[in-house]
């Protein structure tokens, strides 16, 4: 028979799990919620810079050709478009934006393998998740008249 300590301990225990369960489970949620976030505006940052770079590539040899061949009106407005697409990436910072995405994308994913893994207690894990997004709060990339 069980002593009425051994069922009070045993009932704490259950209690410290299902907290630590809970911990557990949050900080996974949390981590899979940053991974998608991250993952997106990595993908919508690179897309935003290959467009931009492209499209200004394109531009400038069309417009470059068109002037050649004496069609002035078109290699101007193709020079202009060239110039908005250059404006418009150096100011957002796409390519910045895209590499800094990626950092955080990876150092999240390693923080997710090495918890997955048991080589971090929750509050070790938690602790590194915080100063993982107290850095991406800091450090986002943002062209200089942005900055405060």
């Amino acid at each position: 028979m069980l002593g009425a300590n051994q069922i009070m301990t045993n009932q704490n225990d259950v209690s410290v799990n299902s907290s630590a369960e809970k911990q557990y489970r949050s900080l996974e949620t949390d981590l899979a919620s940053q991974l998608k976030f991250q993952q997106r505006w990595r993908v919508i940052s690179m897309s935003a810079y290959v467009v931009t770079t492209i499209g200004t590539l394109v531009c400038t040899a069309g417009g470059t050709y068109y002037a050649a061949s004496g069609a002035s009106k078109l290699a101007a407005i193709l020079a202009a478009i060239a110039t908005i697409l250059v404006g418009v990436e150096k100011s957002l910072l796409f390519r910045e934006k895209w590499k800094f995405h990626l950092l955080m994308y990876t150092k999240l994913n390693a923080l997710r393998a090495k918890f997955l893994l048991g080589r971090l207690t929750p509050a070790e894990a938690s602790d590194e998740f915080t100063s993982i997004m107290t850095l991406y709060a800091s450090e986002l990339p943002m062209s200089a008249r942005e900055q405060s």
